[in-house]
């Protein structure tokens, strides 16, 4: 089904409303509130594998509470300046909602906290529910000379807040999700042992209950699509970023996965305005903060009709749904 008629069909399911702009309200939080904030995520730390402390921790044989102890002393103090930076970013969102005539759902608790990142593998920045984690090495970017760098803050800002906008408001993931033709269900697949060892966890990505249909083998089938390494964890340096795999799996079939290059249409679910393509979530929140910083027709992508979509639905005034 082509993607003008997906969006369409979208534009009819969801609830709408006549607001324009965005209420985004947020707060920082010093290194102590960090701390205490990220550890209270218990779903995400108590469902890591041991392959996922042995990454995090560089070293074989990493514990959960080894990790606890690593996680809370990577959080730090924002500098005023820093803070100032953050705020010109959202400034910059909010405004180009009110001049783009987009609302989004509201978010008025939105907290940001800075990190040193090594407990993710130096990751430029990542989520939990409403908390956005910033790298000390990613801040860097909203003070280069370079405008270039400066605006890849800015779209790094904009992805985030994606994140906490679909964990939040279900009926918003769900039509962005479907602009790719995914589809979410209710509950999270169960994966088996062999294919759970070999998934990497995403604070991004709380949930694995979506799935789109891929051309395997001659067959359209429909997989969920997971974040997954080439290899285990087996030496100090080795990061899940180097030895990124994205696997596909059949929800019919927990027990098996394939890879991208198996499927014959990955890059058409998918599109080209992206090379971050772990998972959907992952997918839209880069195409979301193109949409947002660059607008419709302020870069060149090349599938332009995800961010028309994308644009299209922010346009409408969406109405937050239920929160999660």
């Amino acid at each position: 089904m082509k993607r003008t008629l997906i969006i369409v069909l979208i534009l009819s399911l969801i609830p709408f409303c006549l607001a324009e702009g965005s209420v985004l309200g947020y707060r920082f939080v010093d290194a102590d509130e960090a701390a205490e904030l990220r550890l209270s995520n218990r779903n995400y730390f108590d469902n890591l594998t041991r392959n996922d402390l042995n990454y995090r921790l560089q070293k074989l044989d990493a514990t959960l509470a080894e990790y606890e102890v690593f996680a809370a002393e990577q959080t730090l103090d924002f500098t005023d300046a820093e803070k100032a930076r953050i705020e010109q970013s959202m400034a910059l969102i909010q405004n180009n909602c009110v001049k783009r005539g987009y609302t989004l759902p509201p978010m008025d608790d939105i907290v940001f906290a800075k990190s040193t990142m090594a407990d993710e593998c130096y990751a430029e920045a990542y989520t939990h529910g409403t908390q956005i984690y910033i790298g000390e090495s990613m801040l860097q970017y909203g003070f280069d000379d370079n405008p270039e760098d400066q605006v890849f803050f800015d779209t790094i800002m904009a992805h985030e807040l994606f994140h906490c906008l679909t964990r939040n408001h279900p009926d918003f993931r769900a039509a962005m999700y479907a602009i790719l033709g995914f589809t979410i269900v209710d509950d999270d697949y169960e994966f088996s042992p062999e294919v759970r060892e070999k998934i990497i966890a995403n604070p991004d990505v709380e949930h694995h209950n979506s799935y789109a249909a891929f051309e395997i083998n001659g067959k359209m089938t429909n997989c969920t699509v997971v974040f997954t390494t080439s290899k285990p964890y087996r030496k100090p340096g080795d990061s899940f970023f180097d030895e990124k795999v994205t696997g596909l799996v059949p929800i019919d079939d927990m027990t098996t996965m394939y890879t991208a290059d198996e499927a014959a249409n990955f890059w058409d679910v998918f599109g080209r305005n992206t090379d971050y393509v772990i998972d959907p979530e992952e997918v839209m929140a880069d195409n979301f903060s193109y949409a947002m910083i660059y607008g419709p027709d302020g870069k060149d992508y090349e599938t332009p009709e995800i961010i028309q979509a994308i644009d299209k639905l922010l346009k409408a005034g969406f109405a937050a749904g239920e929160a999660a």
